[in-house]
């Protein structure tokens, strides 16, 4: 039976469809969802936590090499397909919740997870902030391909991002499998991309609202980006007079290195 097939008869099944307000594409490429799961090296963790498991396209396969796996689902009505599928599974436990609702660190360890899964894409930044909160070891993420574009920083790129330098400042984001829209049902409007992000480097999340200050504006310098921000007056004046010349550039211009010392460094000023 086809993956295409499986969805299909689920759907009849239950009397379901596919819900816009919980942003619900299915993947149905059975060469894409293998991809998926033999590039996450499922076996080598602990623990893995799937995020919006729908129908178990991904729950079903990553189920015969995880450990334990908690697939968090905020749908009821998926939550009740799912935990039919997997009513004789004992590594699999079906958790119903929005994921920004669940806190990881109840089931896991984050030096040890693996978190992944098919992001709404209506909220994909929040998660990707609140993942980032929590710690993992691993994660795995279908986007939008011109999201997954603009998380691979590259110094110098008109598109970096916050989010993008806080990434590779702390591991490496690797895109794992270009997904074009007809490897869903129903099809987005938008390609798509799987990305994995490896993280090595413990690099405190109390750096990243800085971050994000100092990307406010791409086009104007991180001088300028800091002077208009009300939540870091004092490290502006110490800075300007310390440090103009690292201020007159853009944060897109600087290594991710280079933001994280400096971020710090603006935290630091405004507890003196």
């Amino acid at each position: 039976m086809s993956e295409l097939t499986r969805i299909q008869e689920l759907l009849k099944k239950y009397g379901l469809a596919a819900k816009k307000s919980f942003g619900q594409n299915f993947l149905i490429n059975e060469g894409v969802i293998k991809t998926i799961v033999n590039g996450m090296d499922v076996e080598s963790f602990d623990t893995v936590i799937e995020i919006g498991p729908g129908l178990g396209s991904l729950t079903l396969p990553l189920s015969k090499k995880a450990k334990k796996l908690y697939a968090v689902e905020a749908d009821r009505d998926m939550v009740m397909v799912l935990k039919d599928l997997f009513k004789d599974s004992t590594n699999v436990t079906i958790v119903p919740s929005d994921f920004l609702r669940f806190d990881p660190d109840t089931v896991s360890d984050k030096e040890t997870r693996l978190i992944l899964g098919n992001l709404p894409y209506n909220i994909t930044s929040e998660l990707f902030e609140y993942l980032l909160s929590k710690g993992f070891k691993t994660a795995g993420a279908m986007v939008q391909k011109e999201v997954a574009d603009k998380l691979t920083y590259e110094t110098g790129k008109k598109e970096n991002t916050p989010l993008g330098a806080f990434i590779k400042a702390s591991g490496e984001l690797t895109l794992l499998k270009a997904v074009d829209s007809s490897c869903f049902s129903p099809a987005p409007k938008v390609d798509s991309a799987f990305v994995r992000i490896d993280r090595t480097k413990d690099v405190p999340f109390s750096v990243y609202p800085v971050l994000k200050a100092l990307f406010k504006d791409p086009n104007k310098t991180m001088g300028n980006c800091l002077r208009q921000s009300p939540l870091y007056p004092k490290a502006y004046t110490a800075l300007k007079e310390r440090d103009e010349k690292l201020l007159s550039y853009r944060a897109r211009q600087c290594d991710p290195e280079v933001l994280v010392s400096l971020s710090e460094e603006i935290l630091s000023l405004e507890q003196a």
